[in-house]
């Protein structure tokens, strides 16, 4: 295979199956696997008193496994697929420019909200977030409120858990860092790489973090020191996208909540090009305000 060629040709407008994108997956990580043991293979033997056959205390094979779980998670930004984070008000164009140079199959996830307990230096309060930063250990959150303590469960017993490893969200997003960086640091370029275009920003109100973040922040942690102590893989963060599959307009009740998201006009206005129209007015309260709509929106050619 030369260095430029692909490993499936696709055609412009052509159709793109799950099995040949798994097809392509397989022959990429077959190709990766190949080329990172010929050259561990040609690599000439140091002194064994200063390497012990590992690097770092890694062998060979931790090094290969390594590098091939680095080279997937950069997969996806090579192959026409986008994930971006919207809000939409009513009956206003939100304009996304995708450079995709194709006209992209869009896929639409409600954002929903969820309760959570936020941490802002000793302040504690429950409300409702879209995105919340935590550990694992905090499966439950208390706090003690005006009417006695107030538990909330991040994630709930016997149901599978919304959560991102904080790891695998800052190589998707394209966040360096290193050893030294604080998670006070770290947090806050996760939180501009999330909202910076073409993603929308979202109000301060829709993510927060934990009181276990809260305490790390003011010891000013490092990652290094959170890998050390083991906790480097129990940060996760939590989002739920919903959708639902809905029926036609003139079977299911207008009056219904339930639909996720609600109606979203998607417009193609040319290859790079495309816009989402919120199209259902959502009255807060007494109905004089209307509320916005989040989404996860889900790009692919």
């Amino acid at each position: 295979m030369l260095d430029n060629d692909p490993f499936t040709t696709f055609e412009p407008g052509q159709i793109i199956s799950a099995a040949a994108m798994n097809a392509m997956q397989s022959k990429m990580r077959a190709e990766i696997h190949k080329q990172i043991a010929e050259a561990l293979a040609a690599l000439t033997e140091v002194d064994l008193s200063k390497d012990s056959n590992a690097l770092e205390g890694h062998s060979a094979q931790d090094l290969l496994s390594k590098f091939l779980e680095q080279a997937m998670q950069k997969f996806p930004g090579h192959t026409g697929y986008r994930k971006l984070f919207k809000v939409l008000e009513f009956n206003e164009p939100n304009l996304i420019e995708h450079e995709l140079k194709l006209c992209p199959l869009v896929d639409l996830y409600e954002l929903q909200s969820f309760d959570v307990i936020c941490a802002d230096d000793d302040d504690k309060r429950k409300v409702e977030a879209r995105f919340f930063l935590y550990h694992t250990s905090e499966k439950k959150i208390s706090m003690e409120g005006p009417n006695g303590t107030e538990t909330v469960e991040i994630e709930k017993r016997g149901e599978t858990p919304f959560s991102i490893p904080v790891s695998e969200m800052l190589d998707y997003l394209g966040v360096e860092y290193i050893d030294e960086t604080s998670l006070g640091d770290l947090e806050t370029e996760l939180w501009k790489a999330m909202f910076a275009p073409p993603n929308d920003p979202f109000d301060p109100s829709d993510y927060c973090h934990s009181p276990w973040y809260e305490r790390c922040c003011r010891e000013e942690r490092t990652v290094g020191s959170l890998k050390a102590k083991g906790d480097w893989d129990d940060l996760k963060l939590k989002m739920q996208p919903v959708k639902t599959v809905n029926t036609p307009s003139l079977e299911r009740d207008t009056t219904s909540t339930n639909r996720h998201p609600p109606e979203i006009l998607v417009e193609h206005h040319d290859f790079d090009r495309l816009s989402l129209k919120l199209r259902e007015r959502i009255p807060i309260g007494n109905g004089d305000d209307l509320a916005n709509v989040c989404l996860m929106v889900l790009l692919k050619v």
